[in-house]
């Protein structure tokens, strides 16, 4: 299908080294009631890590570890950030999902970059979406609903992208497009894998389209004359 389409989608993957950056241990302890709620207009530092850090108004967990942030979120950890409307999810299990105006960026130093060549050399990536499910512990990332992600003259638009980092797989799906530079492709769906570079797609249309290289000076073929048409007397 072209190398193109393996750059854009190995540069897709990247939003789960954002995404990492959502899935934190909360510090706000549990009180001996079933559940507690940081005051309103109090701002929150959520994780053992200092270098981890979340801006919110309210926190309200429960001694099975689930915790709801009803308003809106910042956070950040060294090489990315990110905001959202609203976040909830559970310590223990390590999952959390962010809703409504999910915005998650890479600057390129995300400790993931340096594990993976696939998640690595592409440069400062966003991340944009309506929902993004975070399963910290399997290492699934599911982002859902206007999902666009952009890194320099890469980027990617789908209704839903799931990416598993566990098996290397990632699966773009609804009104998907995917862009290097000139050269893009459309597809209803696209399976993708990381490790093997192999990619899947489906649905009509598919339609590929790439620039036709232009010839470099003097290599061309050069115009013929037109020929001289004899009068018919």
């Amino acid at each position: 299908m072209g190398s193109f389409v393996r750059r854009s989608l190995t540069g897709i993957a990247l939003f789960a080294t954002c995404a990492g950056a959502a899935a934190p241990a909360t510090t706000a302890k549990p009180a001996p009631a079933a559940a507690t709620a940081a005051p309103s207009g109090a701002p929150e530092a959520s994780s053992p890590d200092p270098a981890y850090r979340i801006e919110t108004d309210t926190i309200v967990t429960q001694r099975n570890g689930d915790f709801t942030m009803p308003h809106k979120i910042a956070f950040s950890r060294p090489g990315s950030d990110g905001t959202a409307d609203s976040a909830k999810g559970n310590d223990r299990r390590g999952i959390v999902t962010l809703t409504g105006n999910v915005v998650l960026h890479d600057n390129g130093t995300a400790p993931e970059a340096g594990q993976d060549n696939a998640y690595s050399g592409g440069g400062p990536a966003t991340l944009t979406c309506d929902s993004l499910d975070v399963d910290s512990k399997a290492r699934i990332y599911v982002a859902v609903g206007h999902v666009h992600f952009v890194q320099g003259v890469r980027s990617a638009v789908a209704d839903k992208g799931t990416l598993n980092r566990q098996s290397g797989t990632l699966r773009l799906e609804g009104h998907v497009k995917t862009v290097d530079g000139t050269s893009s492709l459309t597809a209803v769906a696209v399976d993708y894998n990381l490790n093997s570079k192999n990619m899947d797609a489906h649905g009509a249309p598919i339609i590929i389209k790439q620039p036709v290289p232009s010839p470099e000076p003097g290599t061309g073929t050069p115009t013929p004359k037109p020929k001289k048409r004899r009068l018919p007397f």
